[in-house]
């Protein structure tokens, strides 16, 4: 067995060396833990001065809310002022806000796509919806009558034509107090468009029409005809009252209301009862009791669809 032996100045070489090697690895955790130091204390700052800016924009968004919350008090008063008593108009004057009377109303007030619109008829108590036209002949006509389809029964009582029945984006008739009503706040223009099963269009239009009330058997009156539906007016010129089934005021002993059926101004029949029987294509040939207008396809002829419609004179 050999044993090596070391020399003192050898240890304590060895020993120097591995000292130096320690503090030269502590200098260096050291310098590593001052740059952390460094890093840490840079990040707080930034840290820091983000919280600062997070406070700054908090306070910021506070008081652009605040405006906004102020702004909107602004807008809700200056609604207030104008709609509580009254629109205001340029040099302090106010006009009052007035309701629809009709369909010109409407479309003066700028609304000028067709559709359902409210309207507030003289000496009705209820508001009435009714279907406004915008497109024929400038707009404006509030429509008292469309035929289409023949879903709807016009076979129908006094009361029932008095008050109306159907719906306004459909078959319908206004009613005749509210035509009444309607005729009676201002002169008005009826308009009759037509349309055959062979997809010709004519119409018929009155300068002046408006009827009577319900004691005058909501007669017609009539002035001014012209249109494409005939030469000569298939409405009676000289008046007519109304008629139903179970309201004979025709000039004729046959009771023209039960043989023609619907409610019209019959007179002694007449050329003409846009409420008659609907009947389909084919079967719209010598119908006496059909949707007749005698000057534009004759006696015995059923028209595919009709739309009878009201508007002011002077509009």
């Amino acid at each position: 067995m050999i044993l090596r032996c070391f020399s003192p100045s050898l240890l304590e070489h060895k020993i120097l060396e591995m000292e130096g090697k320690h503090k030269e690895e502590l200098d260096t955790l050291k310098e590593e833990r001052e740059n952390l130091q460094s890093l840490v204390t840079r990040q707080s700052h930034i840290i820091q001065e983000l919280e600062k800016q997070l406070i700054r924009a908090t306070s910021n968004n506070s008081m652009l809310q605040k405006q906004q919350l102020e702004l909107m008090d602004t807008v809700h008063n200056l609604v207030d002022l104008c709609t509580k008593d009254g629109v205001l108009l340029k040099g302090g004057k106010k006009e009052e806000e007035k309701p629809f009377r009709d369909c010109a109303d409407v479309y003066q007030a700028g609304f000028n796509k067709s559709g359902i619109y409210t309207i507030y008829i003289n000496n009705m108590p209820e508001p009435k919806k009714v279907f406004c036209n915008m497109d024929v002949n400038g707009g404006g006509w509030t429509v008292i009558q469309h035929r289409e389809d023949g879903s709807l029964d016009f076979q129908r009582g006094w009361k029932e034509y008095k008050m109306g029945f159907g719906n306004p984006s459909g078959e319908h008739w206004l009613g005749n107090e509210f035509i009444f009503a309607i005729t009676s706040q201002r002169q008005c223009t009826l308009r009759i468009e037509l349309l055959d099963w062979e997809g010709n269009r004519a119409y018929s239009q009155y300068d002046r029409f408006h009827i009577g009330n319900e004691k005058q058997n909501y007669r017609l009156y009539l002035k001014g005809h012209s249109g494409t539906a005939g030469k000569q007016s298939s409405l009676i010129l000289h008046g007519a009252d109304f008629s139903t089934k179970d309201a004979d005021n025709d000039n004729c002993m046959c009771k023209c209301a039960l043989m023609l059926t619907g409610g019209w101004w019959f007179d002694a029949c007449g050329p003409s009862n846009l409420n008659g029987m609907f009947y389909a294509a084919g079967q719209n040939h010598g119908k006496l009791n059909g949707i007749k207008w005698h000057y534009f396809k004759g006696p015995s002829y059923s028209l595919r669809s009709t739309t009878m419609m009201i508007r002011p004179l002077d509009f």
